[in-house]
């Protein structure tokens, strides 16, 4: 392999791929991005065999080949040099680079040795908006479980109903769920009829490379043949996702019946609230307390090491008045993903899940289980 690229495009590149690859990998072709000649491009690919990702830049080619290098290393080699042209050249294992005032060599690993990373190859597609596809992500990933040891409460689950596609995450104690119009083929209404769960890190790895790249208004959605993993196609990259294996959870039997307790407040004045509140909460396993009154809400948190705290905010209140607990940093959480200046807040009891929405997305909703507290 022969090749001249600029340094700004590579740098970039191998910061993006370096988020794939792999760190303390057993396998050590892991830790490496893949670089290989396709006509008159570069392509990049690095994987740490749940998520991979292919990314091509522009190149001039003398010579075709492939090689890989440790990802790290050279991405801060490549950071080290100046603007320009950037000349790569393969001598049996060993990557020699060149550029303007220097030259450096470093040892690879032959791509034969590489995991094999699914392309897109004119599978079926599905295109979607990147803007719906972000904000949905934004409302709806966070909460998915951390824990890995339950993987189906780690994703999101991409299931159509009606017209709408839905998405939805739930880690066990509160629920995101958001919909997005989209009109789908019949043999991809039957995909999404059963529904595919996707890791939540991954769909936030694919927001985040969608904002950074900002060259299209939208993405494309395809499957594996064997449906075992997803690609996202973009411009200058794919990512392509292993599916989650398992049946997620039945959200529907666990979304409230009619509420009893209707509350609209201000975002920020309940956002201001909480936060003074986590203040005192943090040392009190994090729970915060809400007492809606005939038109307040009073945010408290007791902390018995440290002094408690009381907020009151002005609401619009509809139906019983209301003692009910959370853990402060669902509350947190929910709050920073609305966009919106009020959110409404609706309860069936102290202890029945709350329901959380905002003031004007109608596609949007939040629950969240309420703790159990002693007054």
């Amino acid at each position: 392999m022969k090749i001249s690229v600029l340094q700004e495009n590579l740098q970039k590149a191998l910061s993006i791929t370096g988020r794939f690859a792999a760190s303390r990998a057993q396998l050590p072709a892991l830790n490496n991005v893949c670089l290989t000649t396709e006509k008159s491009r570069l392509k990049l690919t690095s994987t740490n065999l749940e998520t991979g990702i292919h990314y091509w830049l522009g190149a001039k080619v003398e010579k075709a080949g492939s090689l890989t290098i440790p990802v790290k290393t050279f991405f801060e080699l490549i950071s080290s040099l100046s603007a320009g042209r950037v000349e790569l050249e393969t001598d049996k294992h060993t990557l020699k680079i060149k550029s303007e005032g220097g030259r450096a060599s470093l040892v690879g690993i032959p791509a034969a040795d590489f995991p094999s990373v699914p392309s897109f190859e004119g599978k079926e597609k599905i295109d979607l908006p990147i803007k719906n596809l972000n904000q949905a992500v934004s409302q709806v990933a966070f909460a998915a479980s951390l824990d890995e040891s339950r993987p189906v409460l780690s994703g999101v689950l991409l299931k159509k109903r009606g017209d709408s596609l839905v998405m939805v995450a739930t880690d066990g104690y509160r629920l995101s769920l958001k919909k997005i119009n989209l009109e789908l083929k019949k043999n991809q209404e039957e995909l999404f009829d059963k529904g595919i769960l996707l890791p939540a890190k991954t769909l936030i790895e694919v927001t985040k490379l969608l904002t950074e790249e900002q060259e299209s208004d939208s993405f494309s959605l395809s499957l594996t043949p064997q449906a075992s993993q997803a690609i996202f196609s973009l411009p200058q990259a794919e990512i392509v996702s292993r599916l989650i294996e398992g049946d997620f959870p039945d959200y529907e039997k666990i979304i409230p019946g009619k509420s009893t307790t209707q509350v609209t407040i201000e975002k920020e004045d309940l956002l201001r609230g909480i936060r003074t509140a986590s203040i005192f909460a943090r040392e009190s396993a994090n729970i915060v307390r809400l007492e809606v009154t005939k038109d307040q809400v009073k945010i408290s948190a007791n902390a018995p090491q440290m002094g408690d705290n009381l907020s009151t905010v002005n609401a619009q209140i509809q139906g019983k008045s209301l003692k009910i607990a959370f853990n402060v940093r669902f509350l947190l959480d929910f709050l920073s993903a609305v966009k919106d200046k009020e959110v409404k807040l609706e309860f069936s009891g102290n202890l029945n899940p709350g329901i959380f929405k905002t003031g004007k997305d109608k596609s949007f909703f939040h629950i969240i289980m309420p703790v159990r507290v002693q007054d």
